[in-house]
Parts: structure tokens; sequence; C-alpha cells
């Protein structure tokens, strides 16, 4: 029995005195929304603070998170909405990984919800910033058959555990299976709502330990390949000692490899010795030409750019980036170095040394 389906008589007593929050849980939630808030960084008015999921339904287990949701309007963060929600998907993850709080042992998750999201009707969700219910529950008592939530989940238990962290294809059948659960679970709460067989079963796995595995083994398998080799680091050293590099490129590879962090002085003599400009239109304005783009959420779109480009950040993440597509980078600023006749050999050894060396290369 894993009794994700049954449904209590009252609300998580934990949380709820009947259907009224518990006063100092209020305050608290509050409190930490309000820091959440801080840390998201962005210049967009707070619409709401809610708890949704099960601790507010009447379906709450032992294995319920405090869900914890900060709601703005994503177009006031920026308008470009695909790299916002990517943006704001981040730092929900990094505010959970470093803040894992509890209340009575139950964890609290934050994130960041859109205003203009519009929850499935059938989802309790009470407003903590206001105190008030905005779509109350009922106590309907509903029982879901256990066989066909396991025989929904099955098959999904024996492709988790088949796969192996030495397989060459573990990534791409990580991306394929979250993307059919979230499929199976978005399916079932569009037809039958939060007790379809196939949410329940979305649920059933999440409580046997298999979501978390497969994000632990996407996780270790991504480390895995960016990972530096001892060896190979003092390649990169030798290659520098050898005076083979001028002093821009060297400061470039130091960077990215992490031997020594650019910071602001030395970002200006990359700048000023590669005539660099500093402009958030970048090859668009300026094409053939290094820049330097000011990017508050780290996006880059390669759209109409008719060459390759080497984007390096400040923390020292770099890629390669290619015409017509979109990137993402942890920095604020981004350094553009044109693929180019009068850039090539820059770009050339800055590669040959990161695949030696570099955390990041891609």
């Amino acid at each position: 029995m894993i009794r994700e389906y049954h449904t209590h008589r009252t609300l998580n007593p934990k949380i709820w005195t009947g259907d009224v929050m518990h006063s100092k849980l209020r305050t608290g939630l509050l409190k930490i929304a309000n820091a959440f808030y801080k840390f998201i960084d962005v210049d967009a008015e707070v619409c709401d603070i809610i708890l949704i999921g099960s601790n507010a339904n009447y379906n709450w287990t032992q294995y319920s998170d405090i869900d914890l949701h900060v709601v703005i309007n994503y177009m006031q963060a920026g308008s470009n909405l695909h790299f916002v929600k990517k943006y704001m998907q981040t730092k929900k993850s990094l505010w959970n990984f470093r803040h894992p709080l509890k209340y009575k042992n139950i964890p609290i998750e934050l994130y960041v919800q859109d205003s203009n999201e519009n929850l499935h009707s059938s989802v309790g969700v009470f407003s903590v910033m206001h105190n008030k219910w905005l779509n109350k529950p009922k106590a309907t008592l509903i029982s879901v058959d256990d066989a066909s939530i396991e025989q929904k989940a099955r098959p999904f238990e024996f492709e988790i555990d088949a796969i192996k962290e030495s397989d060459p294809k573990a990534s791409k059948k990580i991306a394929r299976l979250k993307k059919r659960l979230k499929r199976l679970r978005q399916s079932g709460l569009d037809a039958e709502g939060e007790y379809s067989v196939e949410n329940m079963a979305y649920k059933h796995l999440r409580n046997k330990g298999y979501i978390e595995r497969l994000n632990r083994l996407e996780q270790k398998i991504t480390l895995g390949r960016l990972t530096i080799e001892t060896a190979n680091t003092h390649k990169v050293m030798n290659m520098i000692q050898e005076n083979t590099v001028d002093d821009v490129t060297e400061s470039l590879i130091m960077h990215v490899t992490g031997h020594k962090k650019l910071d602001e002085p030395g970002w200006n003599n990359v700048l000023q010795k590669t005539n660099a400009i500093t402009d958030p239109m970048g090859q668009w304005r300026h094409p053939g030409k290094c820049t330097m783009i000011p990017t508050p959420w780290g996006a880059i779109t390669m759209q109409h750019v008719a060459h390759d480009v080497l984007g390096i950040d400040e923390t020292g993440h770099m890629i390669l980036m290619k015409p017509e597509q979109q990137y993402q980078f942890p920095g604020k600023r981004v350094f553009e170095i044109p693929h180019t006749a009068q850039w090539q050999t820059m770009i050339m050894q800055i590669q040959n040394a990161t695949r030696n060396g570099s955390r990041y290369a891609k």
C-alpha cells in the first residue's frame, strides 16, 4: 500500500486547525518567502504567496512537502519568457539545495510561479499572503485501485533500474525518461485531475525514490564528464610556460581552466587588447568583433549570427556557440570571440588547452 491515493477526512493537522493555517507557521512561511524573493533578485512585484500541493488538500501523506510558491508576473522580470523560466528554475533549484528547510520534519520547497499560469481546478490553493483560501479543497473520500497504479508505474521502475552510469547513452535515456514522466503526470492531471491513475503513479515513483535516483544519476554523469584530470592540467601549464600563446590568450586559458580567475583589471586588459566592445547587441551590431555582453539572465541567442562564436563568462564557463541556437551561461557577462580568420588561432589555442584541463568546456 503506497497510500498516496487515499484521502483523509481532515487537512494535515501539523499545518492546519480545521481549515485555518497555524499562525506561527504562516509567519514563518512569509519570512522564508521574503528571503527567497530577495534571492531570486528580479525587478517584479510579488502578486501572492501561496501554498499548493498535497498539504493544501486532503490527500497529504508523510511524504508530502510544503509547496510554497512566490507568484510574480514573469513578463515583468524579462521579455524573453523562455530564459526567464530557465532562470527561475535554476534559482529554485539553488535555493532548495542550499536551504533544506523543514517544519515539523516536513520539507519546505520554494518555487517561483508565473501569475499567468493557470493551476488545475482540482488543486487546493491557499494564499499565505492574504491568509485565505483561493481554491478550497473538498473532503471527498477517494480511493484509487492499487493494482492500476502499480501497473502504470512498473515499466518506469524497470527502465530506471536498468540505466547504468557506464552506459554511453545514459544521458539520452534519462532525458527521454524525464520527458515521458512529465507527460505521464500532465496527461493525468488534464484528463482526471489530482486523483488520476497517472498522477498517482508519478507520486508512487517519487515516494519510492525513483525520481530522486534519476536526478542523482543525471548529476553524477554530468559531473563525471566535467572533472579535471590532473595529468591533463599539467599539459595546460606546460603550454603556457613554453610561451606559445600571447598574454590575452594565456589569461583566458587560466580563467576557463580554473587556475586563475580574471578579476576586473584582468578583464579590462583583455577587452583593451582585443579592441572589444561592450554592447548587449553583441555580434548583431558588431559582427566579426570581440564583444562583451551584459546579460542579467546569462542568456545568449545566436539567431541571425553567421559564424560560430566562443563565449566565456566571468565564472569561467565556456561554450562554442553555433548560429541560430540559444545558450545559457551561469554568469552575467559573456565575452564573445567570433570564429573568424582574425581570431581563429586564439580560439584554437583556448580550445586545445581546455580540452586538456577545463571544467566547463562544451
